[in-house]
């Protein structure tokens, strides 16, 4: 029986002078043939007998170690195992030639000082040379090739394997502590969604994405638009949605219409941060952060394309293309873009959008690594972003329901334009052994222009007249984002230490122009659209000018098992608001407050890992009293225990989170003047969340989320204290599963199904109107084409379907007096992609 936990082994890791990381558990991964066929792995004897190595060409040029060994792996299906501070900085040699798999390995480790060791016919071990570590066994499966023919072998080696089901797995994370920590030794709630889950059920937008993950609420209006991702966590959410960031730096909303927005096809993984995470990202509300990562360059070729196409009228075409430029591996590329137009659910309005993601990657030298990229995205059209009344939706109307179609706008009236574009920089210098600093910067321009007849929310005496008016935005922002960070390795006595210290600017200037005007009424049960509707008046022009700064420091502590975890930031904000309709909203703000968060936990050799964690948020209110006094910022601050459980028998991974969550200084509705705003609200939320990502079987995988989260209005909210949020539901859950079918007569056929259930939400605070609570179904199937005509390797068909059972819900509403949302209806998309 294979040897799975710490205290068997017999040889510690040897600590590396130049990992950024501690020397318990480093990233490792194992490479294999394209085929994809695995077996169950099991010990090897003693004594493996390898027939004579076949002999085939190399050409690997000199690059960074461990991409010249993904190269290898992916050529040879060879399992390599390494601890990461081992190959750390690391460049290989040159590989060029007919020659063996050991060979070409050797020459990848000549001069480097690193050398193998066999551990199975086609499995070694990497090892610093008169050195030997043994790394914590787990099962991969892998195949390897013996004579020239396939075939399977059962291996007991010291890795994980990173493949498409394993890719469903996380392990790893950097967004939680901004260096690649494993989860299983970070003391914080930390969801993941892999770019294989996102493959899998062909996500379109970032609410899609978070379907399956705990802690997470959204997809408001999904069957009409994407121009917004609307998500909260842990019942909280801002303006349009939750706090996003990408690759490290924030994405900027302005003041009312214009945000910033990525397609998740141009993203490599989703981290969901639970609680707040001011610390190391700075002003944010207290439910959490989306951090999102984009693609980059690689030295392992990438090529892919995809065509897709279903409900109303949706055709989708993407590409992604990167690999070396240069035979060293010195510079990498990468280009991803897509290209989407689709009707939507309400038959009158088009989503539109266009968006490439180019980037390169320069290494020169084992110290030095620059990365620039450049972003765009054009949306021509929006959907619509609207609600339908009460009567007719969740409650009932002696007219009969309202269409789930319903379209309360005018098609020659409705408008939304955005564009983005931004360029990016990132570069990490090792200055010393122990010692990087990294450098990140953003130049950001957004512009989006919408006018849209919405709906008053409420009918006429008769059930069936609905009151309009027409609004209009254009809206402009610049934003400019600088952050430097420099990272620490080192030991005091027994104690080792991660020390982050960096520090952030961002300015954003906005400026936007509000219009209204009126607009016919509209029976919802016969509308007539093509009505006239006068020139819309100016009734607003601000212009907002933020400057943000931020300083910060943190230490990552691990004596043994004991990690224990200590950060403390200081933030300035200064907003300068300019009311060129009224001068009396005019007003300059000035902030600044210090944030700070703990955590410790304890990893078991069982892989059991429980922890406790604190952490504070700030967030600035830009908004005045009647008085004309400007409001302070918010606070928040959270209590968090939690177990975390990575098995070492299979993979998977199990989190369990408690939490108590507060935010204080919330505004809540004046009692004496109606139109303004008082700060002496909090919220409070306290819940329950289970996740798990597990592989049952080798054919096999499971999903699985539970939320329970009980959120209410604290003391000092008024008519408010005690009630729920709207929007915000008390408990959802979601399983997903997927089976493929390895062997027999229809391998290479995979097929998945998922189930979502969301409590009821309230409508507007009160007790008096809920949204019903739903159960969605979801399901998937594929096929590899290359299981009947190997000449077809790379060639997948997929279908997707969400709400398959054509289910009528309501996802939210906002407001007794505006209307509920429509949920999606049943969504089919066919998908064919080539990948080679």
């Amino acid at each position: 029986m294979p040897c799975v936990l710490l205290s068997c082994r017999r040889n510690r890791i040897r600590p590396s002078r130049i990992s950024l990381l501690t020397d318990t558990s480093a990233l490792m991964f194992v490479m294999w043939n394209a085929t994809g066929h695995h077996a169950v792995a099991s010990p090897v004897a003693a004594s493996v007998a390898v027939p004579p190595a076949p002999i085939q060409p190399f050409s690997i040029p000199a690059q960074p170690l461990a991409h010249a060994l993904v190269s290898l792996g992916a050529q040879t299906g060879m399992q390599i195992a390494f601890d990461s501070a081992t190959i750390s900085d690391v460049r290989s040699g040159a590989v060029t030639g007919q020659m063996t798999t050991e060979q070409a390995l050797s020459g990848l480790l000549a001069g480097t000082g690193i050398t193998y060791r066999k551990t199975g016919a086609h499995s070694v071990s990497l090892v610093r040379a008169a050195s030997s570590i043994t790394l914590d066994p787990v099962r991969v499966e892998g195949q390897g090739t013996v004579g020239g023919r396939k075939g399977w072998k059962e291996e007991q080696i010291a890795v994980y394997a990173i493949s498409g089901r394993a890719g469903l797995v996380p392990k790893n994370s950097s967004a939680a502590t901004k260096t690649d920590t494993p989860l299983i030794e970070t003391p914080e709630s930390v969801s993941v969604v892999t770019r294989a889950q996102l493959d899998q059920q062909n996500a379109r937008t970032i609410a899609e994405a978070l379907r399956y993950n705990a802690g997470v609420s959204g997809d408001v209006a999904s069957g009409y638009t994407t121009r917004f991702d609307m998500v909260e966590i842990r019942g909280f959410q801002g303006a349009a949605g939750a706090d996003e960031f990408v690759d490290n730096l924030r994405l900027f909303n302005g003041a009312y219409y214009a945000t910033q927005q990525i397609d998740p096809y141009l993203l490599d993984r989703i981290d969901i941060l639970k609680g707040p995470p001011s610390v190391l990202y700075g002003q944010s509300n207290p439910g959490g952060a989306i951090v999102l990562t984009t693609k980059q360059p690689t030295a392992t070729p990438v090529h892919s394309v995809s065509v897709e196409g279903g409900t109303y009228g949706y055709v989708r075409g993407t590409a992604d293309f990167g690999g070396r430029i240069d035979r060293d591996g010195k510079w990498l590329y990468r280009i991803a873009a897509t290209a989407t137009t689709s009707g939507t659910q309400d038959e009158h309005t088009r989503n539109e959008r266009f968006g490439v993601l180019p980037s390169l990657t320069w290494t020169p030298n084992d110290r030095l690594t620059m990365t620039l990229s450049a972003f765009w995205q054009r949306d021509p059209r929006g959907g619509n972003f609207d609600t339908a009344p009460l009567e007719g939706t969740i409650l009932p109307n002696p007219n009969g329901k309202i269409s789930d179609h319903f379209y309360p706008g005018d098609p020659n009236f409705e408008t939304y334009k955005r564009t983005q574009t931004a360029v990016n920089y990132r570069l990490s210098y090792r200055i010393a052994p122990n010692w990087t600093f990294k450098s990140f910067a953003r130049y950001a321009n957004v512009g989006a222009f919408f006018q849209q007849v919405s709906s008053g929310g409420m009918l006429d005496d008769d059930n069936r007249t609905l009151e309009r008016a027409a609004y209009g935005s254009e809206e402009h922002f610049d934003t400019i984002t600088v952050e430097e960070q420099i990272l620490g390795h080192f030991r005091t006595g027994p104690v080792k230490h991660n020390v982050i210290i960096g520090g952030n600017w961002q300015n954003i200037r906005d400026s936007a122009n509000l219009y209204y005007g009126d607009a016919p009424s509209l029976d919802v049960f016969a509308p007539t659209y093509g009505q006239s509707i006068g020139k819309l008046d100016l009734y607003e022009a601000q212009s907002i000018t933020t400057n943000q700064e931020g300083i910060y420091g943190e230490d990552q502590m691990t004596w043994g098992r004991l990690h224990v975890q200590g950060g403390v930031r200081h933030d300035w904000s200064t907003i300068d608001t300019r009311d060129q309709t009224d001068s009396g909203g005019s007003f300059n703000q000035s902030d600044q407050a210090t944030t700070w968060r703990g955590g410790i936990l304890y990893a078991f050799p069982i892989g059991l890992s429980p922890y406790f964690h604190y952490a504070e948020s700030f967030q600035p209110a830009n908004n005045l009293s009647f008085n004309g006094t400007p409001f302070k910022p918010t606070r928040g601050r959270q209590f968090e225990v939690g177990l975390k459980y990575q098995p070492h028998n299979f993979n998977g991974f199990f989190t369990l989170a408690l939490y108590d969550l507060k935010q204080s200084n919330v505004l809540v509705t004046d009692p004496v003047h109606i139109d303004f705003y008082t700060q002496t609200g909090g919220i409070r939320s306290r819940g329950i969340e289970l996740e798990a990502h597990v592989d049952l079987t080798r054919n096999l995988n499971i999903i699985a989320a539970y939320t329970y989260q009980d959120v209410a209005y604290t003391r000092g909210s008024g008519d408010l204290t005690g009630e729920r949020p709207i929007a915000v539901p008390k408990q959802t859950f979601s399983v997903w599963g997927h089976y493929d079918l390895r062997n027999g007569p229809l391998r290479g056929l995979g097929f998945g199904a998922g189930v979502r259930y969301n409590g009821n939400t309230l409508v507007d605070n009160t007790l008096e109107y809920v949204t019903p609570s739903y159960v969605l179904v979801d399901a998937q199937a594929q096929y590899s084409l290359d299981a009947v005509a190997p000449r077809l390797k790379g060639m997948l068909f997929q279908v997707t379907a969400q709400n398959l059972l054509n289910q009528r819900y309501y996802p939210s509403c906002a407001g007794a007096d505006t209307g509920c949302y429509i949920g999606a209806n049943r969504n089919v998309i066919g998908k064919v992609t080539y990948s080679w």
